[in-house]
């Protein structure tokens, strides 16, 4: 890979204040200096060197700085995007998801969504954004905090469904029915629409395996283990369309999708 210099991503600059090189071994070397600035080249370039353990916790530990969010929507929602892969996949899995480290993260990440939404209200990318990085954060932060947030999460999905309910691979139609399966009645839950939208996003994108997943976990919420197994089995014969670790941890909870499905059903 071509090394990136500031003067890529920044305009005119006489150092390099971002790396990405690709070394003898053909493992990626990659780098963020502190007073790295957010620009949408550089986010771009991150995000394309997402797929390496060591670059993801650079760039976690970049993130956890805080650095500052233009009001320049692409900036903001890539920013957002890019916080909910760090938090949730590979290397920040373990270290953000649930987490009080969590917590930070995630609040950075609603924080530039909201920048975005500001600037550009009908962001189809910034609504979308938001909704999960604050879904993230309220699982971070504990259930009380995920059920009162769920009211404004659930309503920018309803308008990403509404101006591009294709987007993500019908993520809208896939969270808000996620949303709706995990809270309690009080709070808005509803098993019949979360059936509905699940439903959805498996017939309008059927070759995406987390829309599988994520019915066959509603399905073993539900009691209806032989429903569970046929989708999560399902997810586990489809093809990779997203990134690395986003498809290791779909193919993941598939198998654990199964393997609950037929524990209750006694199968081997």
């Amino acid at each position: 890979m071509k090394k990136l210099l500031c003067s890529l991503l920044l305009g005119v600059c006489s150092v390099s204040s971002f790396a990405a090189t690709k070394a003898t071994s053909n493992a990626v070397a990659f780098s963020i200096e502190s007073n790295q600035a957010l620009s949408v080249q550089f986010l771009d370039s991150a995000w394309s060197n997402r797929e390496n353990l060591n670059n993801q916790k650079i760039i976690a530990e970049y993130l956890n700085t805080n650095p500052e969010i233009s009001k320049d929507y692409e900036t903001a929602w890539k920013t957002a995007r890019l916080v909910y892969f760090i938090g949730n996949y590979g290397y920040g899995e373990k270290k953000f998801v649930g987490t009080s480290s969590g917590v930070k993260l995630f609040d950075y990440g609603v924080s530039a969504a909201k920048i975005a939404r500001e600037v550009k209200p009908d962001g189809v990318e910034g609504l979308y954004w938001f909704a999960i990085d604050l879904g993230s954060y309220g699982l971070a932060k504990g259930i009380m905090s995920s059920a009162s947030n769920a009211g404004a999460g659930m309503d920018a999905l309803k308008q990403v469904n509404g101006l591009q309910p294709d987007f993500q691979w019908y993520g809208g139609s896939r969270i808000l029915g996620k949303y709706y399966q995990e809270l309690p009645g009080l709070f808005g839950g509803s098993n019949k629409k979360a059936l509905e939208l699940l439903t959805t996003a498996t017939t309008k994108a059927p070759n995406f395996k987390n829309n599988w997943v994520f019915l066959g976990q509603y399905y073993n919420s539900t009691g209806e283990a032989d429903k569970a197994l046929d989708a999560c089995q399902k997810a586990l014969q489809l093809p990779n369309q997203d990134g690395k670790y986003e498809e290791i941890r779909y193919s993941r909870e598939a198998q654990e999708c199964v393997d609950k499905a037929k524990a209750k059903l006694g199968k081997d």
